[in-house]
């Protein structure tokens, strides 16, 4: 069974405009993507700046609705689930973007990124939380004396560590 199914996955926007901003045509952002992803496989989505891979991702996580499509998750269809089923869910999948500096806040520590998949799934406690932190750090080859520096302090290499990091935290 596959761990990941993706099926003729849609993500159309509206574009508005008129006296009265209507509808007046739609930007197909992703149109009819569909793969699926086995148990110990890795997937790159790869292609041209534009061309919809953030948006693939972002709708598969369900951080976006599909317009139209079918997304199973170890066989449960997650295309239409709740605000509460997708926070477990979430808890499984993660994504790691391609440049580590669009996705870590500048203004955090790296132990504040690491703690934040903790805090937002209401897991463990402060202590627990930091020590949990310093554990990922070392299980991507840095040291836990990181956990105080911000990400503009490292290089792009590090920062992508700390960006697999957080995907694996939770």
């Amino acid at each position: 069974m596959s761990l990941l199914t993706v099926e003729d996955l849609k993500l159309h926007y509206p574009v508005r405009g008129g006296v009265f901003n209507t509808t007046k045509a739609w930007c197909k952002a992703v149109d009819g993507v569909s793969f699926s992803l086995n148990p110990g496989e890795t997937l790159g989505l790869v292609g041209e700046s534009g061309c919809g891979k953030s948006t693939v991702a972002k709708s598969v996580v369900r951080l976006l609705k599909p317009t139209a499509g079918k997304v199973v998750f170890e066989g449960h269809d997650i295309t239409h689930s709740r605000s509460g089923a997708l926070r477990t869910l979430r808890r499984q999948m993660q994504m790691v973007f391609q440049d580590p500096a669009e996705s870590l806040n500048p203004r955090h520590t790296v132990g504040q990124i690491l703690e934040d998949p903790f805090i937002i799934q209401r897991l463990g406690s402060r202590t627990d939380r930091g020590e949990r932190a310093v554990e990922l750090l070392q299980r991507v080859g840095l040291s836990a004396d990181a956990i105080h520096r911000y990400p503009f302090e490292f290089s792009g290499g590090q920062r992508q560590r700390f960006g697999i990091a957080r995907a694996l935290a939770l």
